[in-house]
């Protein structure tokens, strides 16, 4: 791409080799130029941290392009304060509407923009087109899934978001990957003599662990050429991550460039094969996960997961909540859970009822009610509540012991009224 010497990021110099002291010096430029951005109106910030220059025909029309960019920031900002309002007020549906639509409005200005970063050639840009699709796609089809969410189980409707996050983020890795790797076919197609003329240096941060900053070097040598009678001065598409060049000052390169935008280079990090084969690599993951997941929904086995969540502790004490773990049972989770696979099992009823006894046997260890009209029930691992203990059961009625007046309740599943709440509306039987 063109070598912009307004950049204040970029930094020429002539020596091929980067010293301990230019080094250093490098690094503390980016770290004064960055606490400089503190100072600078946000609305100037591509031209003060970039070095990109916006041409208007006079000042009024600046100024309407500077109360457009304010205005859009502003909007964006409301944006998601109501996107931590809705998580505050646990209204997760409209969380998941308005980010949605977010990603689904980046994606369409990526795909018709073909941007992606401030600094960036534009040959680039059909990169940025193939993960522009990729992000309007997956946004579309989460939009689908939330419109029609009353169609699937809570579990597959969980799942199937997944697979459409990893199967299209897999494909799309994969597609940019073997585009990087046939770019000299695909895009670079001219090879052209050019001179170097110097050397280009930026430097780039990483976050890492514990809010530690990592800098490194990233360098291209500054070419002269000349392309069907003009003159370019550019540098490559992405700098190399090394502080040291292995084009010597005042040599000749064979260099690839876009014959549709002469002053793109191609860069030797485009193609290489450690970088290829980790995006391959993560490709292929995702791609696994995603069918796995989707497998897994196919054969039916998705409908018999449950999903559980709980609030963080510090939302709820936003909301003026004490910390519970008491889960809250419904009748859709018993029916699915229990009733659903149980066929013999018409109505169902709950009650709380008391532990009277239990009995060690040969086959486990038997509880007893003290309501009789409940039957016994045998632990094999002999694990029954103590006497004294109140379990929430829920029971069906055995119609071969309904005549006796005695143990005609019999229990599919039981729970300490502690640890879990019934909200339902099933009662206890009446007769």
């Amino acid at each position: 791409m063109f070598y912009n010497k307004d950049n204040p990021q970029w930094k020429l110099s002539q020596d091929q080799y980067l010293s301990d002291e230019e080094y250093h010096a490098l690094i503390d430029d980016y770290n004064e130029l960055t606490r400089s951005m503190l100072s600078v109106d946000f609305r100037d910030i591509n031209e003060k941290f970039y070095g990109v220059k916006e041409k208007y025909a006079t000042e009024e029309e600046r100024e309407r392009k500077r109360r457009k960019t304010l205005f859009g920031t502003i909007c964006a900002m409301i944006v998601f304060a109501g996107l931590i309002l809705s998580l505050v007020l646990k209204q997760i549906l409209i969380f998941a509407f308005v980010f949605t639509a977010i990603f689904l409005i980046a994606g369409i200005s990526i795909l018709i923009t073909g941007r992606g970063e401030v600094v960036e050639s534009t040959s680039k840009a059909i990169f940025n087109r193939v993960i522009g699709v990729a992000i309007t796609l997956a946004s579309v089809l989460v939009l689908l899934l939330l419109l029609f969410r009353s169609h699937f189980a809570q579990a597959e409707f969980f799942l199937l978001i997944s697979v459409i996050v990893f199967g299209i983020a897999g494909l799309t890795l994969l597609a940019v990957a073997v585009m990087q790797a046939l770019s000299g076919k695909l895009i670079y197609t001219e090879q052209i003599t050019a001179t170097c003329a110097g050397y280009v240096r930026s430097v780039d941060a990483e976050s890492g662990e514990h809010n530690n900053r990592f800098l490194f070097i990233k360098t291209s040598p500054l070419f002269n050429y000349s392309y069907e009678g003009i003159q370019y001065e550019a540098v490559y598409d992405d700098f190399v991550v090394k502080k040291d060049s292995d084009i010597a000052l005042g040599q000749n390169a064979l260099i690839s460039i876009d014959p549709r935008h002469p002053e793109n280079i191609k860069s030797p990090a485009m193609t290489h094969k450690g970088a290829l084969a980790l995006e391959i690599g993560m490709a292929l993951i995702c791609i696994a996960v995603a069918v796995g997941m989707g497998i897994y929904i196919v054969n039916g086995s998705a409908k018999d997961m449950t999903v559980e969540t709980q609030w963080n502790p510090a939302i709820n004490k936003i909301n003026g909540e004490t910390e519970s773990s008491v889960i809250q049972v419904t009748d859709e989770m018993i029916q699915e859970l229990y009733v659903d696979k149980l066929s013999y099992i018409d109505e169902w009823y709950v009650e709380t009822c008391t532990v009277a006894s239990t009995k060690i046997t040969a086959e486990g260890e038997v509880m007893s009610f003290e309501d009789k009209t409940f039957q016994n029930i045998l632990y094999p691992d002999c694990s029954a509540p103590e006497p004294g203990t109140k379990l929430t059961v829920f029971y069906y009625i055995d119609e071969e012991y309904l005549p006796y007046g005695e143990y005609y309740k019999r229990s599919f599943t039981s729970g300490d009224p502690a640890l879990f709440e019934y909200v339902g509306s099933h009662g206890a039987y009446s007769g």
